[in-house]
């Protein structure tokens, strides 16, 4: 299996799951803001990863940014 067939997978596994995209991004926002979370989860590196995705598979960015806004949960 080549580089491009990995990513093709990958891209549909997320079009399919796109529902999930919101919540996924908002848990990863809220572990990061915890401290001793953010040290045992490195979620910067999931949500560069996630943001390269939204890109590639076309999803709607709106919910996904509303979904990793923090400034509610303060």
């Amino acid at each position: 299996m080549d580089l491009d067939q990995y990513i093709q997978q990958i891209t549909d596994f997320v079009r399919v799951h796109q529902v999930w995209a919101a919540p996924v991004v908002f848990a990863l926002c809220f572990a990061e803001s915890l401290v001793f979370i953010s040290l045992l989860i490195p979620a910067w590196a999931a949500l560069v990863g996630i943001g390269a995705l939204i890109g590639a598979s076309g999803l709607s960015f709106w919910p996904i940014w509303i979904g990793s806004d923090r400034r509610g949960i303060r």
